[in-house]
C-alpha cells in the first residue's frame, strides 16, 4: 500500500509477541486500509479506539489528523479544516517527540515528525501564515536530515526534502528575508524532481509522492503532469474517492469537459456519507458540465 500503511506494518517499536499487541496491531491495519479507501466513519471509530487502548501511541492521532488534512487540499481550503488538522496534528507531534526522546534513534518516529511538520507548513502556506509554514518546515527539515544522515538516497527522505524545497521556493519575495537570514534556499522545481524520484520509486512512499505532486502541479496550472500522478493514483486505489474527485478537477481544468463530468457524476453517485461536501461539489459540478455541453 502506501508509505505509512507499509511502515507501520513493519514497526517494531509498538509489536510484541503477545496477543494484545497483535489485535491491537490489526486493528491499526484495520484503521488505515479504511482511511485510504475513503471509508472515514469507520476509521474514525477505529482510530478513537486505539487511542482510548493506547494514550501514548502518536500513530491513530497522525490519520486521525490527516482526514481533515485532505478535505483541507482536496475538497475545500476553509480555515475551520485547516484549524481542525492543526488541532489534531499537534497532539500527534507531541506523543511523537516523547516517543523520540524515549528512543533517539527511531527512524519511525523522525520520519512521522518530518512528515507532520511538512503537512502542517504547507497548510500553514495555505492559509497564508507563512512564518508559521517557514517554522514548520524547517522543523521538519531538521528531522529529514536525520533520515538523510542514515541513507540519502531513502525515497521517504526526498519526499521530507522535496516538500521543504518546494514551499522555500513559494514564500513571497517580502518574506525572503525571514529565510535568508536563517541561511535557506528554496526551489520549486528542485523539490519536484525529489518527488518525482520518490514517486517513481519501487518503494512503500510512492503514492504519498504522486499525491503531493498531483495536487501541486494542478496548484502551478501543470495540469498534463497533475493528471499523469490523478491516473496512477486512481488505478492503485479505486475506492478512494477523493483522488477521483481530484481527478475530475484536473480533466475540467485541462478542458477535458465530458471526462470530467462523467467522473463527477459517478462519485456524486458513490454518496459518500462521511464526505457530503464532495458529493454535493460532485453533483453541482456534473449539472455545470452538462449545461454547457447542451449549450454548445
Amino acid at each position: 500500500m502506501t508509505l505509512l500503511i507499509t511502515l507501520l506494518a513493519s514497526l517494531a517499536l509498538f509489536a510484541s509477541e503477545t496477543d494484545t499487541a497483535s489485535a491491537y496491531d490489526e486493528k491499526l491495519q484495520e484503521g488505515i486500509e479504511a482511511f485510504y479507501n475513503t471509508e472515514w466513519e469507520k476509521a474514525d471509530d477505529l482510530f478513537k479506539e486505539l487511542m482510548d487502548k493506547d494514550p501514548t501511541d502518536p500513530q491513530p492521532h497522525f490519520f486521525s489528523s490527516m482526514m481533515p488534512f485532505w478535505e483541507y487540499f482536496f475538497i475545500d481550503q476553509n480555515k475551520e479544516l485547516a484549524n481542525e488538522f492543526l488541532s489534531r496534528s499537534e497532539k500527534a507531534v507531541n506523543l511523537g517527540e516523547k516517543k523520540l526522546d524515549a528512543s533517539p534513534n527511531d527512524t519511525t518516529m523522525v520520519l512521522l515528525l518530518s512528515g507532520l511538520h511538512g503537512y502542517r507548513s504547507l497548510v500553514a502556506a495555505g492559509e497564508s501564515n507563512y512564518r508559521v509554514a517557514i517554522r514548520s518546515g524547517m522543523t521538519g527539515f531538521g528531522y529529514t536530515r536525520q533520515l538523510l544522515s542514515l541513507d540519502t538516497d531513502r525515497p521517504d527522505a526526498r519526499i521530507g526534502r522535496g516538500m521543504f524545497y518546494y514551499m522555500m521556493g513559494t514564500v513571497p519575495s517580502e518574506l525572503r528575508w525571514a529565510t535568508n537570514i536563517a541561511g535557506l534556499r528554496g526551489d520549486m522545481e528542485k523539490g519536484f524532481e525529489e518527488l518525482k524520484i520518490a514517486a517513481e520509486s519501487d518503494s512503500y512512499v510512492s503514492n504519498d509522492a504522486a499525491m503531493l505532486l498531483m495536487y501541486l502541479y494542478n496548484l502551478e496550472e501543470r495540469y498534463d503532469e497533475a493528471l499523469h500522478y490523478a491516473e496512477e493514483l486512481t488505478e492503485r486505489l479505486p475506492k478512494n474517492v477523493i483522488f477521483k474527485f481530484k481527478k475530475a478537477e484536473i480533466l475540467e481544468n485541462s478542458g477535458n469537459k465530458d471526462q470530467a463530468r462523467e467522473l463527477f457524476a459517478e462519485i456524486a453517485k458513490i454518496d459518500n456519507q462521511r464526505l457530503p461536501a464532495l458529493t454535493e461539489k460532485s453533483k453541482r459540478k456534473a449539472e455545470q458540465l452538462t449545461d454547457l455541453t447542451q449549450i454548445y
